[in-house]
């Protein structure tokens, strides 16, 4: 890459602030505004959901309170009107839940009907099959087969007399006109024979096939609609119960919301979960005052528990990765201007104060809670705004330069390094390490000794905006060594 911009006479003498390269052991602090809480103190913040709860009564800071004493009311009316409402939606989810439990019991003892209904039917079309073809055909059969027996029994004494009349005839014992009577009675017992074994043919041939198909098919039916009648029970039961269970769950979520809206009701009054002197939390957009509002999960007050006092600090996200337990810290109370605490990090909260981020328009802080080594030599009180300043590491004899001589283009870190005639200005790629508030140290590409301008953001945005000017390479530099 090329690394020297050259710069004119004029643009020389306009960066003139310089620094020079040198080691140092320097601390790296962190500072982080907070205030201060006692350190055994109960916290107690507003569970009532929502925003914008007013305050219609509260006790004065400094009374002590005893255990479960209301110390804040808040204005139920809106959470009174919601109960109202959800009290009569609980009452319809009731009402819907009996009706569909009423339901279900009718729609069940239908469908009993209607299987029975179908039950009996099929047993009817399964009695007719039997009673045709185990009794109606087997008398018609006797019948007609009795019949028969008759009419040939018949026509055998009709011949008989036929042929007795004949020989009477001859004889000149009858008349012919007696004869043909004999005759006649002949054919009529031939006809009525003809007719019973024509009648037998009809029931065997015919009339049986046609009753058993048509019976057998009455019954087949009176089964498939059997079928049909249990699946239809079925679906219109579990339909039932579905809407029934439907029903109980709603009423049942609807109860719960009911509940969970008294629930918030009482946390209308909130009250001191132990005695001791009531201590009012402390915040510049949101102050506990009578009239004032109040939201969910805000901070509402303390009641310490001892003389012991702790400093609630908020580390910005940029620096929370460099904060740990144990860190030692310097803890200023703007009361006490001229008085240094000593303290250390206790603990770092894993996830940035929604409330505050919230607060704040977006600025994501974390709860870093410092403990105070001795309060004795102060009158302390919680709630008194701090200065925490955290040691959070240390540039260990490493050669450092300051912030404003590093700028950063591209992915990388340059300097400007101060050429011999001081007209001519070096850009120098450099590996940088950690970093204070005021110097950055320098891992690769200087040397102790080196001197670099203080405007190195101005300088490499003029280098990149230049395309008359070449840009040479760093060793070709004279502010290299």
């Amino acid at each position: 890459m090329n690394t020297e911009g050259l710069l004119t006479p004029a643009e020389a003498s306009e960066f003139s602030l310089t620094a020079t390269a040198e080691r140092k052991t320097l601390p790296i602090i962190i500072s982080a505004g907070g205030e201060l809480a006692n350190a055994d103190a109960v916290q107690v913040v507003c569970e009532l959901e929502g925003q914008e709860h007013k305050i219609i009564e509260m006790l004065p800071e400094g009374t002590r309170v005893e255990v479960d004493q209301v110390v804040i009311r808040l204005d139920p009316s809106a959470i009174n009107d919601r109960l109202a409402e959800k009290q009569i939606t609980v009452t319809q989810a009731e009402a819907t839940a009996k009706a569909a439990a009423e339901q279900l019991k009718i729609e069940k003892n239908l469908a009993e009907s209607l299987i029975a209904e179908a039950e009996l039917t099929l047993t009817l079309a399964a009695l007719d099959r039997e009673k045709y073809e185990e009794g109606e055909y087997l008398v018609e059969l006797n019948d007609l087969q009795g019949s028969i027996a008759l009419a040939k029994a018949d026509l055998q004494d009709a011949k008989d007399e036929l042929e007795h009349f004949q020989d009477l005839v001859k004889k000149g014992f009858r008349t012919p006109e007696q004869l043909r009577s004999k005759e006649q009675a002949v054919k009529r017992a031939e006809h009525n024979l003809s007719r019973d074994e024509e009648r037998l043919r009809v029931l065997d041939t015919y009339t049986r096939k046609r009753q058993l198909v048509e019976l057998k098919a009455k019954e087949l039916e009176a089964e498939r609609e059997l079928e049909r009648a249990k699946s239809s029970a079925a679906a219109v039961v579990v339909k039932a119960e579905t809407d029934l269970e439907v029903a109980e769950a709603t009423a049942k979520l609807e109860r719960q919301q009911l509940e969970r809206i008294r629930k918030q009701l009482e946390y209308c009054e909130i009250r001191a979960p132990t005695s001791g002197v009531l201590v009012y939390a402390k915040d510049k957009n949101k102050q506990i005052e009578p009239g004032g509002s109040v939201h969910y999960k805000q901070k509402l007050f303390s009641i310490p528990s001892s003389d012991e006092m702790r400093v609630d600090a908020y580390v910005h996200e940029a620096q929370i990765k460099k904060v740990k337990p144990g860190t030692r810290a310097e803890v200023r109370v703007d009361a006490f201007p001229n008085v240094v605490l000593q303290g250390k990090i206790e603990t770092v909260a894993s996830y940035y104060d929604a409330t505050r981020h919230w607060m704040s328009g977006g600025v994501k802080e974390y709860a870093t809670v410092v403990s105070i080594d001795d309060t004795s030599s102060v009158p302390l009180r919680t709630g008194m705004t701090t200065e925490v300043r955290i040691f959070a590491d240390t540039i260990e004899d490493q050669l450092v330069v300051p912030l404003a001589a590093v700028a950063f283009k591209g992915g990388e870190h340059y300097c400007f390094g101060v050429g011999t005639d001081q007209k001519k200005a070096s850009l120098i790629p450099v590996e940088i390490g950690l970093n204070t508030t005021d110097y950055v140290a320098i891992e690769e590409g200087l040397s102790e000794g080196d001197r670099v301008y203080l405007d190195a953001r101005q300088r490499i945005d003029a280098v990149q905006q230049s395309e008359d000017e070449p840009i040479v390479d760093t060793t070709e530099s004279d502010s290299q060594t």
